[in-house]
């Protein structure tokens, strides 16, 4: 089951990563430009965040998309779990002694003790193996968890975007930058080729937009120190892997070098505004991309972990068996390098009961890997799993 899982972990995230590119795509297409220009040019700043238009449908298909992978994911952890269970049995009926540890005495004998046989668990017996697990997604239960992990989701990033817009705002009437600087800055540039908004903030993280106009600052700063942090940085005469604006396109580092040359020597930075625009544009749409791909990856996973969760309650549900039957593991699926050294603690872990928590060494409380109660620290590109296996013969 966990093969087939994360096979279906690999299948969906494309889709939920152009789900999510469509969602941004939809929400820069309906920014007002003028009123945002209005508005900004009269200090209104509530009035430049209702022109940006950043509500909550835009992220329509993104929820959809969400709730397509669930249903999947639970449908595949149900068809495992029917022939999980007639594989439990059959195995049973070749040992009908193997889960009978009772001991008694036998009264045909001398007092020896003897093993009291368990009922039958042939495939004829009373216990049929021809159960079929379907995933119901219409289970109010299921039905209520994903459509609010969803909306969940969709919340946080509208607002997300509503307070790094505010946030951007506010830096640039601090610099002293114009209305139409401020808001070229949030809504990116219109590409003269496609007529489609490039760069802007929109979409990212508010850490990403940070980097975003960092990376504009140190262009237009003329400080030859400020702009080579753009590059990276030397040690021993060489440059040192990772440093830099490392999501930058490296097709404008001839040029930023050259201006870092000639600033060095006393010359004007060549580096127009529109220039640095254009670069930071180029910048900021591959960070909206690496953004996506997180996005997709850590909310597939959770996504198909809760599905896992859920069908194997509606298994016990129609089985007939309480949540005691159940041993969660934990299983830490990904490299060394890297690694969440609590995670790394936390393989191999059981915990009897499916309602039983995971407790982890830093304190957080999960019911199982990629929870969305562990927060961002746990959950964000993490490669976990966790098992869930049934007793098919708990109480017998």
């Amino acid at each position: 089951m966990n093969d087939d899982l994360q096979d279906l972990i690999d299948q969906l995230e494309p889709a939920l990563a152009a789900a999510f590119i469509a969602a941004i795509a939809f929400l820069r297409a309906g920014i007002n430009f003028p009123a945002l220009l209005s508005a900004l040019r009269d200090n209104n700043i509530d009035a430049a965040i209702d022109a940006l238009n950043i509500d909550r449908g835009a992220f329509s298909e993104y929820a959809l998309e969400r709730q397509s992978g669930f249903a999947k994911a639970g449908a595949v952890t149900s068809d495992a779990l029917t022939k999980d269970r007639v594989a439990f049995f059959r195995r049973e009926s070749r040992d009908p002694f193997i889960r009978s540890p009772d001991i008694a005495p036998d009264p045909s004998g001398p007092g020896g003790p003897t093993r009291t046989p368990p009922p039958s668990l042939s495939l004829d017996g009373p216990e049929p193996t021809n159960i079929m697990f379907r995933f119901d997604m219409t289970n109010p239960r299921a039905e209520s968890k994903i459509r609010t992990e969803a909306a969940s989701r969709v919340v946080g990033y509208v607002d997300e975007q509503v307070e790094t817009a505010r946030k951007v705002i506010a830096d640039g009437f601090r610099r002293g930058d114009g209305p139409q600087t401020i808001a070229t800055d949030i809504a990116g540039r219109v590409n003269p080729i496609s007529g489609k908004r490039e760069g802007g903030i929109i979409g990212l993280s508010d850490p990403q937009a940070g980097y975003v106009d960092s990376m504009r600052q140190r262009l237009l700063s003329g400080d030859p120190d400020e702009m080579v942090k753009v590059l990276g940085r030397f040690s021993d005469g060489k440059w040192v892997e990772g440093t830099g604006q490392t999501l930058r396109d490296r097709r404008y580092d001839r040029s930023i070098m050259k201006a870092i040359r000639d600033v060095a020597a006393g010359k004007p930075n060549p580096l127009t505004r529109d220039k640095i625009d254009e670069m930071v544009a180029k910048y900021s749409d591959r960070l909206l991309a690496r953004r996506a791909e997180d996005v997709a990856r850590t909310e597939t996973a959770q996504g198909v972990m809760s599905a896992r969760a859920e069908a194997t309650r509606q298994a016990l549900d129609k089985a007939g068996l309480p949540v005691e039957a159940v041993t969660k593991e934990w299983r830490h699926l990904g490299g060394i390098d890297d690694a969440r050294d609590t995670h790394l603690a936390m393989n191999g872990r059981t915990v009897d009961g499916l309602d039983a928590p995971f407790i982890l060494p830093d304190g957080s409380v999960m019911q199982h890997s990629h929870d969305p109660q562990g927060g961002a620290r746990n959950n964000v590109n993490c490669r976990c799993g966790t098992d869930f296996d049934i007793d098919w013969a708990y109480g017998l």
